[in-house]
């Protein structure tokens, strides 16, 4: 069999010094170019912001694409130059860039944007102006937004396709490629049709093409579901044993190394850390661990329990637990423990979280095991932690709540129960929401406060989850009406 054919790649430096790469590829007994510039918001459809390592990969992206047989060459894009000056009617890059500056500076909207939507909002922008970038605003009608989505439809398919094939497809970063989805999709014509909104305040278009009916895309709702709370008691056992002290108290006839070992384990220290404080080999370590019976999940004393019991008992979000200091609790103020968290959607900034008893409880016991594992415990230290006092990401807030449903399940399973319903650490929230509106009488504005609700519909939605769940008499009651009825019947008289 005939090795793949290759694709080949030229550097060429432009007059301005930004240099412009051009690929060849075989395609159908022909060798077609695609040309990448370096310049950022090129708007001859390349997207621009190209080096030579992300050209590279696309090159490998296309000729993938080619095996698999769903690529197509490119079509050239429309002249990016405008009629007439930029001040009179701009190009669709030019007026997104300012309405972009005006919503970080706050000219745009009721305050200026935070880094999170400056980030989505470029990325948005990354693809629309690759479409739509040399367009005078004037000139985008109802067809050429159609044609976008059109574009980006054909686009995700053709993705999904060559994935489905086995090719191997890989972004600018190197990580694999994932074709977008219909939210996603909606997501840039929405931005579309924001900025065009402004463009009709300044008087540069009558009307907003983005707008229309045709350009509405159906998005499936996600399956969301939440625990019942006999499966949140499982979770926060489950994570309670995985943290639980390993030896209390210690046996009394271990061996002076046995016992010194079992101390430093108890206290949090890992196997490596013990080998390196008592001097002694790590193989040493692992045989007085294994001859204790210890069970150690994971690498020294994570707070797993306190993790499970914050986002199943206060509903905040995992990105909130991660940056939760230990000068952010209030475990003895007057009006109830609580912790504050940084807020921006709240009036002052800072939202108030009351906890529960058992949450009080949970902290209190991880800011002890934190001291005796030899832990910083000041105000600016994070209250869930590295090994190294650093904050913890997301991603290992998930992996601890992934073992603790783990470990949950083998204890249903023994009990003849059904495992837990697969879910997420904001699943939790949605928990948390769930149970507290049944605990304080459907209080809806109560709980939208305690999880940062600015606007109601995510609690409604799980306050009409729960209704259909919680009652469930409604067919017993039909039943017994119509049984009355006809024992009404009955007694009348023939």
């Amino acid at each position: 069999m005939a090795p793949p054919a290759k694709g080949t790649i030229h550097t060429h430096t432009l007059a301005d010094g930004l240099r412009a790469f051009h690929l060849r590829v075989p395609f159908q007994g022909e060798r077609p170019r695609i040309i990448l510039h370096e310049v950022r918001g090129c708007t001859c459809g390349c997207g621009g912001g190209w080096d030579e390592r992300s050209a590279r990969t696309e090159l490998g992206n296309i000729l993938a694409r080619i095996r698999a047989g769903v690529w197509e060459p490119p079509q050239p894009n429309r002249p990016v130059e405008p009629d007439g000056p930029p001040d009179r009617m701009p190009l669709f890059s030019e007026y997104a860039d300012w309405w972009l500056n005006a919503k970080l500076t706050g000219e745009l909207g009721a305050k200026p944007i935070g880094k999170n939507s400056e980030k989505e909002h470029r990325w948005r922008l990354g693809h629309v102006n690759r479409f739509l970038g040399g367009y005078r605003l004037d000139e985008i009608d109802r067809h050429v937004c159609q044609a976008f989505k059109a574009f980006k439809l054909k686009e995700s398919r053709e993705i999904r396709e060559a994935l489905d094939a086995g090719a191997d497809l890989r972004d600018w970063t190197g990580k694999r490629m994932r074709p977008l989805g219909p939210s996603s999709i909606r997501r840039m014509i929405g931005l579309i049709a924001s900025i065009l909104d402004e463009a009709i305040e300044d008087e540069h278009i009558t009307s907003n093409p983005a707008r229309g009916r045709r350009m509405k895309i159906h998005v499936p709702k996600p399956k969301r579901s939440f625990l019942e709370t006999d499966e949140l008691a499982s979770l926060l056992t489950a994570a309670a044993e995985q943290d639980r002290l390993l030896f209390d108290p210690i046996p009394s006839d271990l061996g002076k190394t046995a016992r010194r070992v079992a101390v430093l384990l108890d206290g949090g220290d890992r196997p490596k850390e013990i080998a390196e404080r008592l001097g002694i080999a790590r193989s040493t370590v692992s045989f007085h661990i294994e001859r204790l019976g210890a069970r150690v999940v994971g690498s020294g004393y994570a707070g797993r329990r306190v993790v499970c019991e914050i986002l199943g008992r206060s509903g905040v979000r995992a990105g909130e637990l991660c940056n939760i200091r230990i000068g952010h609790l209030r475990l003895h103020d007057p009006a109830g423990a609580m912790f504050q968290i940084p807020d921006s959607k709240t009036e002052t900034g800072v939202r108030e979280v009351q906890m529960t008893p058992s949450l009080v409880e949970a902290v209190v016991e991880h800011l002890d095991r934190l001291q005796r594992a030899g832990r910083s415990t000041g105000p600016n230290d994070f209250l869930v932690q590295t090994q190294s006092g650093g904050p913890v990401k997301r991603d290992r807030i998930s992996r601890i709540v992934a073992d603790a449903a783990t470990l949950a399940n083998e204890h249903r399973a023994a009990r003849g129960l059904p495992p837990l319903p697969h879910f997420t650490p904001h699943s939790l929230r949605r928990t948390y929401i769930s149970i507290a509106l049944v605990a304080n009488q459907f209080d809806v504005k109560w709980v939208m406060g305690q999880v940062g609700h600015a606007d109601s519909k995510m609690t409604m939605d799980v306050y009409a989850q729960l209704e259909q769940r919680i009652d469930r008499s409604h067919g017993e009651n039909f039943d017994r009406i119509v049984e009355a009825a006809g024992r009404s019947v009955e007694r009348i008289a023939v």
